[in-house]
């Protein structure tokens, strides 16, 4: 019959030897899985520039000569002249398997990149800036940034530490960028506003 196309099954067919429920998703193990494409995260197009604050207007910003962030309420002029500790470049990833808008934080401070990092679920900046491409299906240095249902606001959650989102904390006199653990929704210590911005630094 004209047209008639034959297709055999067997090449599109692998068995599955596992299954299992992780994180509110289904997995599936094959056999032979080794040759299966694996979770992964890639660099998509250019980083974006942002001012990122608190519910509270607190601009986040990386604390000279030390490693961790810190947010501080500051006039436009402020964060103008702290360009290079308050201004992050948003680097977006393509996943694998997609779970939500995957992004690296970084901040470029006296010629030097510093990528944001959860490893052992102590938020701080690591000098260097993140890989073009992480063979893992987790990564200290990925967070799935979500928008906030009913709130121009987003969360940052933790893709090594599921369930852990980036928040802020009054600690020792300041307030801190940590790791807080909690559900997706309304909690206002894990809800920032991104401010994209095209500031050179």
């Amino acid at each position: 019959m004209a047209g008639e196309m034959y297709c055999d099954m067997d090449d599109n067919v692998f068995n599955l030897v596992d299954i299992e429920f992780r994180d509110g998703s289904l997995y599936f193990k094959a056999e032979d899985d080794d040759y299966l494409e694996s979770d992964d995260f890639h660099k998509l197009e250019e980083p974006k520039h942002a001012i990122l604050r608190n519910v509270d207007n607190r601009v986040v910003m990386k604390k000279s000569g030390m490693d961790i962030a810190v947010l501080e309420s500051m006039t436009d002029h402020e964060i103008q002249a702290n360009a290079s500790q308050t201004t992050f470049i948003i680097q977006a990833y393509k996943e694998t398997v997609p779970t939500a808008l995957a992004v690296a934080i970084l901040v470029k401070n006296k010629n030097q990149i510093y990528s944001l990092s959860c490893q052992n679920k102590e938020v701080q900046f690591k000098e260097g800036a993140v890989p073009n491409y992480i063979a893992a299906a987790r990564s200290d240095y990925i967070f799935y940034q979500k928008k906030v249902i009913g709130h121009n606001k987003m969360q940052f959650e933790s893709s090594l530490y599921r369930g852990y989102f980036l928040a802020c904390k009054k600690e020792r006199g300041y307030f801190k960028l940590v790791l807080k653990e909690g559900c997706e929704g309304v909690d206002e210590l894990k809800m920032f506003s991104v401010h994209f911005c095209s500031v050179s630094i």
